[in-house]
């Protein structure tokens, strides 16, 4: 879905970002290497154990009527992550009780009006050919550019500001060790990119976070919250992996698959049976005369490589409806090796990403983002959801597939 949201992006809204090979080339870096995503996480670790304690209020708005209340909570708290990493700021959007400047939770609000509202329209014939082919507005066209107006308002504001500040040499040490700065810096000395297209390029990133990230989470905190057994295993792996190794706090070693497996079985378990959209291979991907089950590719053809049946097959999977993190721990896939159900853990279908040079450039910063706020979550809180079925939640398809969360309970653990 992230060259979706591009495309949309380039098509539906002011900015006109063209995204050539130079400026995916530029943005990935400080982004896909594991030492720069990992040097983000202290950042996101002090946005998540703040946001994480804005979760309690959330849900008590959700049952006090409030719909979508713990939904909207994760895209504040993806909001609050992602801008620890690319602006080096704590914008305490989660938190409710904690205070924040109003441009943020509008940021929030319009991000998540553009994306889900381009979504739908992607997903619509009338949109396609009245807006698309036609180059008529429609009404749903109208509030998408709302929101990409108003979020690329307040961003432009707050990018603007921070050049200001750093021509100054008034940015704090967090700033200095951000994203945006690394990427000002690197502006300087390659004049195939302008300073417009890195501060596109920043938007796009705090832009999507927003409502693909916090999808993920939601799936992640349903699955926990239903199951009590694997909620206990990942608090206890967790606890000790702080008390033991991060001295107290979340860290890079204390989320590492080494030391925390049972956290990285559950995300791959949640994404297995639940994920939040399709891997695609974009018709650049030369597929001419290749044959996939008996059909012979033309040229210009999409791909779409469909992760959720492999997963889904029992003749591959045991109890394929059941949530089991235990089958993505070392034993169980050195297991697999060798036999037909060795298919299903390919790296293609591990993570909505994708691989290789197309893959999402964000992804690690994503993953320690997913990692970090459900590790908090566990450790304050001990959570529990009135729905306890697959076949009784309920979702819909915005920029990913989102769960619509229930009540959830979260009475806390200290």
């Amino acid at each position: 879905m992230c060259r979706s949201i591009i495309v949309m992006l380039i098509e539906y809204s002011n900015i006109r970002l063209v995204f050539a090979r130079r400026v995916r080339t530029f943005l990935q870096t400080d982004l896909l290497h594991p030492e720069s995503a990992n040097g983000y996480l202290p950042g996101i670790s002090g946005a998540a154990d703040l946001a994480s304690k804005g979760a309690k209020a959330a849900a008590e708005l959700q049952s006090l009527g409030e719909k979508g209340a713990i939904n909207s909570y994760f895209n504040r708290c993806a909001f609050d992550m992602f801008s620890s990493m690319m602006l080096g700021i704590k914008s305490n959007t989660a938190d409710i009780s904690t205070p924040t400047e109003p441009a943020n939770a509008s940021f929030v609000k319009g991000a998540v009006q553009g994306l889900g509202t381009s979504i739908e329209m992607l997903f619509s014939p009338w949109e396609n050919i009245v807006g698309r082919l036609m180059k008529l507005e429609t009404a749903k066209m109208k509030i998408a550019f709302q929101g990409f107006d108003t979020a690329w308002e307040i961003a432009k504001n707050k990018m603007d500001d921070f050049i200001k500040r750093k021509e100054r040499g008034e940015l704090t040490e967090n700033e200095e060790a951000s994203y945006f700065n690394r990427a000002l810096e690197r502006q300087k000395e390659e004049s195939n990119v302008s300073l417009k297209e890195v501060k596109e390029i920043a938007f796009i990133g705090l832009f999507a976070a927003v409502d693909t990230t916090s999808s993920v989470l939601g799936w992640n905190l349903f699955h926990i919250a239903r199951s009590p057994v694997v909620q206990e295993k990942l608090y206890e792996e967790i606890s000790a992996a702080v008390a033991n190794i991060g001295d107290g706090k979340i860290t890079t070693e204390t989320i590492s698959k080494s030391n925390a497996p049972y956290l990285h079985a559950i995300i791959r378990e949640s994404h297995r049976l639940t994920p939040t959209g399709a891997i695609a291979l974009n018709k650049t991907v030369d597929v001419e005369g290749m044959e996939i089950h008996g059909r012979k590719m033309e040229k210009g053809n999409v791909v779409l490589l469909e992760s959720y049946t492999p997963g889904m097959n029992p003749a591959l999977v045991d109890d394929p409806e059941e949530f089991k993190p235990e089958r993505w721990l070392k034993d169980a896939v050195e297991s697999r090796k060798g036999t037909k159900s060795e298919v299903i853990d390919h790296p293609f279908l591990a993570t909505p990403f994708s691989q290789g040079a197309r893959k999402c450039p964000g992804s690690r910063v994503a993953s320690n983002e997913i990692r970090v706020l459900l590790s908090q979550l566990v450790l304050d809180w001990k959570m529990t959801s009135p729905v306890t079925e697959m076949c009784d939640i309920t979702y819909e398809q915005h920029t990913t597939v989102e769960v619509k969360l229930p009540c959830i309970k979260f009475e806390a653990r200290r």
